[in-house]
């Protein structure tokens, strides 16, 4: 009986710490050099890079974050002030086209530019869905995406955090 009840004190305060960190911890967060608001549902790391996109080199920042297998991100890049709208819509298309490539798919002639897009495939045998948003704003690249299994990433979360991004 002591056994017993030492386990059931030991299970009890457990129990109550796991309600206590929920798996979506939602936190709003400025972004794209407070040019965008965004909701992520965990912490998030940052990570900057130079990529080469459309003849142009950019300064590409990913802040991103992870619930199980599904990750959430935003990534930006500031546009010199010479780029050309042309330009700017040339480089929206290439990040789309890339999104598209990434899941094996060809870029639909419909894909309107920073609409949000779902993207349904496999991935290692695994059913797995992409969700994402292409624009520019204020001289700012910003590329919102969330993808992972569709068994760990639900319509609903997926689409409440490209609804929480806000332009400023």
């Amino acid at each position: 009986m002591r056994k017993f009840i030492s386990l059931w004190l030991l299970w009890v305060p457990l129990v109550w710490l796991s309600g206590c960190s929920p798996e979506y911890n939602w936190r709003e967060l400025s972004v794209a050099d407070d040019r965008a608001v965004v909701m992520f549902p965990a912490r998030t790391q940052t990570e900057q890079r130079k990529i080469d996109v459309q003849g142009l080199t950019l300064a590409f920042s990913l802040t991103s974050a992870a619930v199980g297998d599904a990750v959430f991100s935003i990534g930006y890049a500031s546009l010199d002030e010479t780029v050309s709208p042309a330009k700017a819509q040339m480089l929206v298309d290439a990040f789309v086209q890339a999104l598209y490539r990434r899941v094996g798919q060809s870029v639909p002639a419909q894909a309107a530019a920073g609409e949000v897009f779902t993207l349904e495939t496999d991935v290692n045998g695994r059913p797995s869905r992409l969700l994402g948003r292409v624009l520019v704003h204020r001289g700012m690249l910003i590329q919102v995406v969330v993808s992972g299994p569709t068994q760990s990433l639900s319509r609903e979360n997926a689409s409440e955090f490209m609804r929480s991004l806000v332009l400023r």
